[in-house]
Order: structure tokens, then C-alpha cells, then sequence
């Protein structure tokens, strides 16, 4: 009998394969016919934010414990007629269109000032607000001061987060900003008066506005003030716009930081127009270190490259009829024309990393051609008002010396990720 039932069994079976195979097949995506449609994705507003006016901690005397306000004014430079702009502490700017670009918008702010513990030029492009950056540049030593501008430009609260590495430790806080606001925080505490300190931020997701004022005072002098818009780590690029003075009373000073968990060997070439320096650096995972190099007179342009993501910057110091220092940051080369407006009668740099020769038409008060030999730089006088440069792999700097200071702006694109996809739709 058992086996009786084992036989009919195993039949059931057999059969109910057999009755499965003969079941219609799904057809496959392509025999149900997909079609392919194109979809439009239209970019965001295109935003962009200046932090106005600079901070002064302690009042005039720095005796008022806890005070820290805005001093003197900030004079923005616009491209955009169409932009809406708002300030509030800073200068929000807003502006929707599909082709985005610096010719959809571009700014940059200077201020000069004259106090007794605040004296220089400072003066900074103005990018877009990110969910994340770095500084490297903080320094609240002796005589030192280091101030984080944050504004948040959403309709919405948001909550972001710092990391300071020291030498010994690393500082954390969390910062709220209101919809709109715009916070100043002096870092001396947070930082326990280090002479130098790497700064990261990061948002709870939407984007923030960031930029770092730093100061230095020499005695009773004020000699220097700095601002500084955040940067990335990147494994390769180049720093454009570093003109070392014939008169420098100090060497350009290279600071990287590496972010990651295993050492990384740096490659830097510093050239100018006769020679080039090679320079090998180990950075230790999780440290920041300092190098002096040792360039001549005249402009210098860095290039390196290194096997991970690294935070580099460059200090120059320079004498005018002020002493006053500014800090140059990597920056990707326009595969666009730039648009700009200059904020005086300036320095334009134009520097090409690449290894071939480029053309470009500049056009400002005049309108010239001219030609970049390969890892090269070019300096041109040109006057306040519109610039525009045509062309690509070109980097760009404003270098501004006056008798008020020392600064350097440094343009960066402006775009927004949005462009046609496709999709299949079933």
C-alpha cells in the first residue's frame, strides 16, 4: 500500500511540472514594448551667497567678553542684472535659468578696513552654498583670530555640525540656524586657542553658506585680514594666482591636511616662468602639516596630484603700505567662458594647468587676444567693470593690492545638476 501512494504521488508531481511548463511565459521588457522618452530636468535656482561685512570680536578695546558684531561695509560687485537679492547679514542672490553658468550669475564682495585690532583688505568670491566643506586656514594662536560666518539661505531650519582636528583632539559642535540667519562664531574656545586647526562642516542636508575671517594683530598693530570661502579634498588640481612680492617678508606657506585613514604621499610642482620645483610631502592620515616653499618673485603657479583625496591651501604675505596676508585655494579650470565684474583696476591672472597652449579673448574696458603656453600664467592689468574671458581650461584670479591691503578673488563655477534623461516607461 505504501508503495502504492509513493507511486501516485511522484505522478502528481510529474504532473504538475509538466502543466507549469506549458504555462504562458511574462514576456520579456523588450516584448512588451518599452519606449524610450526623453524627460527634461530643469535645474534649481541658481544661488549664490557674500557674507558682507566683517566681524569684530570683543568690541573696539576686545575687552567686551561675548561680543562679537559686524564693522564697516562690504561692497558687492554683481553680474546678473536679473538676480533677486535679499540681505540679511550677508547678501542672499537668486536666479532661475536652464543654461547656468557665471553669465547666469556671478559676485564677489571686497571691504577695506582701518581699525585698531581689524586693518586690511579682504575680499572673496561669492559660490554657492554646499551640504559640506573644509577649512585648513583656521588659526587662533597669539595674535591670531579665526571667525566662522554661517547663513543659512533655505526656507527652512537646519542644523550643522563642526569638526575641529587639533593636535591632541578633535572638537565637535552642532550649530542651529533658522531659516535665513546668519551667525557669527569666534573659535578660539572650540579650537583651545591653537595656532593652527582644520575646520569641517556638514549639514543635516540642505545646503549652507560658509566662509572663515581671519585676523592677526602684531603688537598694538593690526597686520592682516583674511576672507576665506571653504574648499574640497581632491587628489589632483592646481592653485592659481600666487604672485610672491620682491619685497616678502615671509615665504609662501603650503598647508594640507588629509582627511583619511592610511598616509598619503603629496606631489606638488610649484612653476613660474623659468623654473619649476618638485616637491614630495608625506601627510599622515588624519594630520595637518606646514611647509615653507621657497619661490621667486613673480607668479607661480601650483600644480600636484597624490594617490587620495587631500585639503590644500597656500598662504602669501605681502607688503603694501599695509602688511597683509591672503590664503589661495585649488580650484577646478572654466571649460567656459568666466564672466565677472571687477570690483577696481586690478590684477587679472590667467593661468593654464593643462599641457597644451590655449586662446583666449579677454574682454573688459578692451577687448584682446591672447595666448597661455601650457602650465603657464599671464598677468593683465584691467580695469573696474564687466570682464568677460572666452574660452577654456583656464583658471582666473582677481589680485588686488592697494594701499588698504592685500586679497585675492578666486571665481569658481556656477551650476546646478539638471540636463535631459531618459527613461523607458512600460
Amino acid at each position: 500500500m505504501k508503495l502504492t501512494l509513493r507511486i501516485l504521488s511522484y505522478l502528481a508531481l510529474l504532473g504538475l511540472g509538466i502543466a507549469l511548463l506549458q504555462l504562458p511565459r511574462p514576456l520579456a521588457p523588450e516584448q512588451l514594448g518599452a519606449i524610450e522618452a526623453t524627460a527634461s530636468v530643469d535645474p534649481m535656482p541658481l544661488g549664490a551667497y557674500c557674507p558682507g561685512p566683517l566681524a569684530e570680536v570683543g568690541g573696539e578695546q576686545g575687552t567686551d567678553l561675548g561680543s562679537i558684531e559686524r564693522v564697516g561695509k562690504a561692497t558687492f560687485n554683481l553680474w546678473g542684472a536679473e538676480a533677486q537679492a535679499q540681505e540679511n547679514g550677508g547678501l542672499f542672490l537668486s536666479v532661475e535659468g536652464e543654461e547656468q553658468s557665471t553669465k547666469l550669475l556671478s559676485a564677489n564682495q571686497t571691504q577695506a578696513v582701518s581699525r585698531d585690532r581689524l586693518s586690511g583688505l579682504a575680499a572673496s568670491y561669492c559660490p554657492m552654498p554646499q551640504v559640506s566643506g573644509y577649512f585648513i586656514v583656521g588659526d587662533s594662536g597669539p595674535g591670531s583670530e579665526s571667525v566662522l560666518h554661517l547663513a543659512n539661505p533655505n526656507d527652512v531650519d537646519l542644523m550643522v555640525d563642526l569638526e575641529l582636528v587639533l593636535e591632541s583632539e578633535v572638537a565637535t559642535d552642532r550649530i542651529s540656524l533658522a531659516a535665513g540667519e546668519h551667525k557669527l562664531l569666534s573659535l578660539v574656545g572650540l579650537s583651545s586657542a591653537e595656532s593652527s586647526f582644520a575646520l569641517r562642516y556638514q549639514t543635516s542636508g540642505l545646503p549652507v553658506a560658509a566662509f572663515m575671517q581671519l585676523r592677526e594683530v602684531s603688537g598694538l598693530s593690526a597686520t592682516g585680514v583674511a576672507l576665506v570661502p571653504p574648499t574640497k579634498p581632491v587628489s589632483t588640481g592646481a592653485i592659481a594666482g600666487l604672485v610672491v612680492a620682491e619685497n616678502a617678508i615671509k615665504a609662501p606657506i603650503l598647508r594640507v591636511f588629509n582627511p583619511g585613514l592610511e598616509d598619503v604621499e603629496l606631489n606638488l610642482q610649484a612653476i613660474n616662468s623659468t623654473d619649476f620645483d618638485l616637491i614630495q610631502i608625506r601627510v599622515p592620515a588624519g594630520v595637518m602639516l606646514e611647509q615653507e616653499l621657497n619661490l621667486p618673485a613673480g607668479v607661480n603657479l601650483i600644480t600636484f596630484e597624490a594617490a587620495s583625496d587631500l585639503v590644500l591651501s597656500v598662504r602669501n604675505d605681502v607688503i603694501s603700505s599695509k602688511v597683509d596676508f591672503e590664503w589661495l585655494m585649488p580650484a577646478p579650470a572654466f571649460e567656459r567662458d568666466l564672466y565677472l565684474q571687477s570690483p577696481g583696476s586690478t590684477d587679472l591672472v590667467i593661468a593654464n594647468p593643462g599641457l597644451e597652449a590655449i586662446n583666449l579673448v579677454i574682454e573688459s574696458s578692451i577687448s584682446q587676444a591672447v595666448s597661455v603656453p601650457a602650465r603657464s600664467s599671464l598677468v593683465i592689468p584691467i580695469d573696474r567693470g564687466a570682464l568677460k574671458i572666452a574660452g577654456s581650461g583656464f583658471m582666473a584670479s582677481l589680485n588686488l593690492l592697494s594701499p588698504a591691503g592685500y586679497a585675492v578673488i578666486q571665481p569658481t563655477e556656477m551650476r546646478n545638476i539638471g540636463e535631459s534623461i531618459r527613461v523607458f516607461v512600460r
